[in-house]
């Protein structure tokens, strides 16, 4: 079975801060990003996030390029995705990015 490569856009903002309390946005940015999706077959499987909260994975983006800090969102319009990121990897020769 061939796998097709995807252009994804992940997206997040850099600097945000809190002021009195209260959230303040930061800088806006996207990053396209080259990979492959894997939609999962079944929900079954339980991952934890980075604020140590279970989540059911829906989808892994597989890519050779390496974590990217403050990303929240990844679109892949070739197949109408647009989610927000539960956790992302880091591995030795690739990275994975859950939803």
């Amino acid at each position: 079975m061939k796998r097709h490569s995807h252009i994804a856009i992940v997206s997040g903002e850099k600097d945000v801060k809190l002021e009195h309390g209260k959230r303040v946005s930061g800088t806006p940015f996207e990053i396209p990003i080259k990979g492959q999706y894997y939609p999962s077959n079944s929900g079954n499987q339980v991952k934890i996030n980075n604020q140590g909260k279970e989540f059911h994975v829906k989808g892994e983006f597989s890519t050779t390029h390496k974590k990217i800090d403050d990303v929240t969102r990844i679109q892949i319009n070739s197949i109408g995705l647009d989610e927000k990121i539960e956790k992302w990897e880091q591995f030795q020769t690739h990275s994975v990015i859950y939803i």
